[in-house]
């Protein structure tokens, strides 16, 4: 049976193995391939994405031709179209229905000082603005702004840093666990691999190393804003999706 899907990414079969492999999509800023890249062979081989030659520009002109007008003209979905606000069911109250129950979390400074709570760390991120209340803030650091630099669960605190351009929110690499090649003869030694850490990133160059059950992808040339553990991280060779994983560390 062949699967027909609406992602914004292209499958082809690699005339040298005769396997399948899984190709950027002609839209850079819609390619959906990060979200992609732990598809098993499998899978992928029996999938065929119809949109992966078209802008969604092109898209639209092709609904207008085809659909009645409410749906052509439908706004694009943002983020998670199935929790988006204007659904009336918001990003926290979906997280509710799959994890544990909140506990309140410590906000710290590098130093262990404890300078507030927060209602739960499963909606906090790394990388993202500190949810202290303005007075607290500016009690802190004057005129400046604090970033989440760290997060744990045992006990739950986390660790907030003064500016957008503080050392510990950049890493130069990490490591991550559960991680799947498309094609699991893969060469992961070969040069010129690029990585992302989210969706529409900017491609960084990369160098991946294989260590027993975990993949260490190092960044070459630059370190990286946010990398969090928990989140998924892919790596390509050109437009070739290699495959991906979940963030274990950054360092």
């Amino acid at each position: 049976m062949v699967l027909m899907v609406g992602h914004y990414a292209r499958s082809a079969v690699n005339a040298v193995t005769g396997r399948a492999v899984l190709l950027r999509s002609k839209d850079p800023n819609k390619d959906q391939t990060f979200y992609l890249s732990q598809v098993s062979q499998s899978s992928l081989e029996r999938t065929l994405f119809p949109l992966w030659k078209y802008t969604k520009p092109e898209i639209r002109v092709l609904a207008k031709s085809l659909l009645p007008s409410h749906i052509a003209q439908k706004p694009d979905s943002q983020g998670l179209c199935f929790v988006e606000p204007s659904s009336g069911r918001h990003f926290s109250t979906f997280l509710k229905d799959y994890l544990p129950p909140p506990e309140p979390a410590e906000v710290v400074l590098e130093n262990g000082k404890v300078v507030g709570h927060h209602n739960s760390i499963w909606t906090v991120t790394v990388g993202e603005r500190s949810r202290l209340s303005f007075k607290e803030s500016q009690r802190l650091n004057p005129g400046g702004q604090w970033y989440v630099a760290e997060k744990q669960t045992q006990p739950p605190r986390y660790v907030i840093v003064p500016g957008k351009d503080h050392p510990k929110l950049f890493s130069r690499g990490l490591v991550a666990r559960d991680w799947k090649w498309i094609d699991e003869e893969e060469d992961w030694t070969q040069k010129g691999m690029v990585t992302q850490i989210r969706h529409r990133q900017r491609p960084i160059k990369c160098g991946v190393e294989v260590s027993g059950e975990k993949v260490v992808v190092e960044f070459e040339g630059e370190e990286v804003y946010g990398v969090t553990p928990g989140q998924a991280v892919a790596v390509w060779l050109d437009e070739r999706c290699l495959g991906g994983g979940i963030i274990e560390n950054a360092y």
